[in-house]
């Protein structure tokens, strides 16, 4: 496994505003993640990621102005209303080249709603200001990030064996969040604002 945070390494003191689904009021993903603690305790080459700080990235997008976030959150509502609130089953874990994951499935719904917040933030700053677009949206949970360079084949055998019952939820909304890098620690964030899916 290779060091996450040698290729995550944000400016000091900097700030970028995210897209994000958030679990504080989702208790069995809680559940879930913390069936992983004992295991990935074991490993100092980790930095778990706190239960109160769990996250799946929707859309990184950089620094925003007072103006510039009102206006990603007017063009994100309309786009919203479009995408329905689904089901979504978060598991299993699995090691990867700088952290340990969980899947969320299924893809479609997550990946349209992705993608419509793509578009609706682009519209406002720019396709040029965030990330290059994927062929293809990658929805995961981190549950740990890589601090090291080292091997990890037993952790991921540990993890397969390990296979605690998935969690399920109802994605509603969005949140957009001022996020903050603590450094070779965690992320952590202030909400900005909550957009809700479909007509809710």
């Amino acid at each position: 496994m290779r060091d996450f945070w040698e290729t995550h390494h944000w400016p000091e003191g900097e700030r970028r505003a995210h897209w994000h689904l958030l679990f504080s009021d989702q208790p069995s993903v809680h559940d879930f993640a913390r069936a992983h603690t004992d295991l990935l305790a074991r490993h100092p080459e980790l930095s778990p990621v706190p239960i109160d700080w769990l996250h799946a990235t929707l859309q990184s997008i950089g620094p925003l102005t007072t103006e510039q976030t009102g206006a990603v959150e007017e063009a994100a509502r309309p786009a919203l209303r479009k995408v329905q609130p689904f089901e979504l089953e978060i598991g299993p874990a699995q090691v990867i080249h700088n952290g340990v994951v969980v899947a969320l499935y299924p893809e479609e719904q997550i990946s349209a709603l992705f993608w419509a917040l793509r578009q609706a933030t682009e519209e406002v700053v720019g396709a040029e200001r965030i990330p290059g677009r994927p062929s293809r949206f990658w929805p995961h949970l981190s549950l740990a990030y890589s601090n090291a360079h080292w091997d990890s084949d037993d952790l991921a055998r540990a993890l397969v064996k390990l296979r605690p019952p998935r969690a399920r939820i109802t994605v509603s909304h969005a949140v957009l969040v001022d996020q903050q890098q603590l450094w070779r620690d965690k992320y952590i964030w202030r909400p900005l604002t909550r957009v809700p899916l479909g007509t809710g």
